[in-house]
């Protein structure tokens, strides 16, 4: 275990193994930590392991029984996995530390980086994904090595191969930040706190203190930016340095929008950086991405060039207002990363009045379905639900728009190509998580982008459904 910090166990077990307890372990093994994994699936959705057991990785697979615990001096989460688990209980009853992959892997990464690292922090209920991707491009365009890691898709601890100083931009869920311990992050981002995941927190206030986790460990010369637009994380304590975004003008110290123009603001001294039109990605959501990445990206001392070319030059990330296909006229739009009713809600925002075929559902996270009501009844023509959530769905919508029920994403896309028609768009932003058909929001993004491909390729060759094509537009018999 040379290099670990001395507090290091000889043995830790991680409870999750997808992408981050695997890479998880993978570090651990390598430097000579044991490890004991468990999973509540089966061994057989994860061979081939004997890599892993030759190095003296013990498994339990099937859901842990408590022996699992056994010479365990911590317990590594996966992001995945709730505080309420079983053997989460049972870690604390026997007092065995429990900490988030993403703990673990910062410690590991600042023990051993030959210079400092500097770290940014993202968390939100919205747009912390993008506004993550964001930073790390203007970061990388100023030169720095950059590794953008969390929540976003790859693990901090597949990046501990590497020991070289560098910009860690991450994105941290409310998940992973209950169990955060020490991590302190230079510059701390929260994009907005509204209800979501209240199938897994007893309150909007328990998320929201979870949220609130980013800014524990941060002292007077870190910088926490918070939305003023939001009155939760505008609320938010911290000891750091605040630093405002807004899309209103007057912030004092931070960014904001003023006359049109991005406009950051420092000890006295207003700049103008770009015009909002220069921002690479529409609507009003990313125009505070965009505010908050350029915030963050100021208090790292970025120079501004880099910032402008990192604003105007983003592609966006998948399943995030994704323009996947057009044809005949109509636009058609990936917001698989929508999970939750603000994203949707803000999603629908920038589109002209009854323009959106709109489908929503999914499995229900306790959302309040009826606060989408104004804004879907502005600018959607139809609405067509999907998955578990579709009957509550339309009793709240009930009355203010036009509702079809499809119950499946190929009979939603089906419907949509042939009830849309130019100038409209079809929208997936499902204001739901994925988990009734989807293994993740991923995998229900890139069947929604197939199935709208060949719609719009069927309508770009005046064919129907009787002239020989299947719902993802192959042709029958294929």
């Amino acid at each position: 275990m040379s290099g670990l910090p001395v507090d290091f166990p000889p043995r830790v077990a991680i409870l999750g193994f997808a992408r981050s307890g695997r890479a998880l372990s993978e570090a651990l093994l390598a430097r000579g930590v044991a490890v004991s994994i468990g999973d509540d699936r089966p061994r057989s959705d994860f061979e081939p392991l004997g890599a892993l057991e030759e190095r003296g990785a013990r498994f339990f697979f099937g859901g842990p029984a408590e022996e699992f615990l056994e010479g365990a001096g911590w317990l590594a989460l996966s992001p995945g996995v709730p505080l309420a688990s079983p053997i989460v209980r049972g870690a604390r009853a026997r007092r065995v530390p429990v900490l988030a992959e993403f703990e673990i892997a910062w410690r590991i990464a600042q023990s051993e980086a030959e210079g400092k690292n500097r770290w940014v922090a993202v968390t939100g209920t919205n747009g912390k994904s993008t506004t993550t991707a964001w930073i790390a491009e203007i970061l990388r365009r100023a030169g720095r090595p950059v590794a953008l890691a969390g929540n976003i898709g790859v693990p901090l601890s597949a990046f501990l191969s590497e020991r070289g100083a560098r910009d860690f931009v991450c994105e941290l869920s409310s998940f992973q930040l209950e169990t955060l311990e020490r991590f302190r992050p230079d510059v701390a981002v929260v994009t907005n706190v509204t209800p979501d995941h209240l199938d897994r927190y007893e309150s909007f206030s328990d998320y929201a203190a979870a949220k609130e986790r980013i800014f524990a460990r941060q002292e007077a010369e870190d910088f926490a930016v918070v939305n003023l637009d939001d009155e939760r994380a505008a609320a938010m304590r911290t000891r750091a340095r605040r630093v405002l975004f807004s899309r209103k003008p007057g912030v004092s110290e931070g960014a904001c929008l003023e006359s049109g123009w991005l406009v950051w603001a420092s000890r006295g001294e207003r700049r103008p950086v770009l015009r909002a039109g220069e921002v690479a990605l529409a609507g009003a959501h990313n125009l505070e991405n965009a505010l908050a990445a350029l915030a963050a990206s100021e208090c790292l001392g970025t120079a501004e060039e880099a910032i402008r070319r990192g604003l105007t030059d983003f592609a966006g990330l998948p399943h995030r207002m994704e323009l996947v296909a057009e044809g005949g006229g109509v636009s058609w739009v990936n917001d698989s990363k929508g999970t939750n009713v603000a994203a949707a809600k803000k999603s629908v925002e920038g589109y002209a009045d009854r323009s959106v075929l709109l489908i929503l559902g999914g499995r229900d996270k306790q959302g309040d379905f009826a606060a989408l009501a104004p804004e879907v009844a502005r600018a959607a023509r139809l609405v067509f639900t999907i998955g578990e959530a579709a009957e509550k769905i339309e009793r709240a919508l009930a009355g203010r728009v036009s509702l079809e029920r499809c119950g499946t994403m190929e009979k939603a896309v089906l419907r949509a190509a042939a009830c849309a028609g130019g100038g409209e768009t079809v929208l997936l932003s499902p204001a739901c998580a994925s988990f009734d058909q989807y293994a993740n929001f991923e995998e229900r993004g890139k069947h929604f982008a197939l199935l709208a491909r060949g719609a719009a390729e069927r309508t770009r060759r005046g064919l129907d459904q009787e002239e020989g094509g299947d719902a993802a537009g192959r042709p029958l018999g294929t």
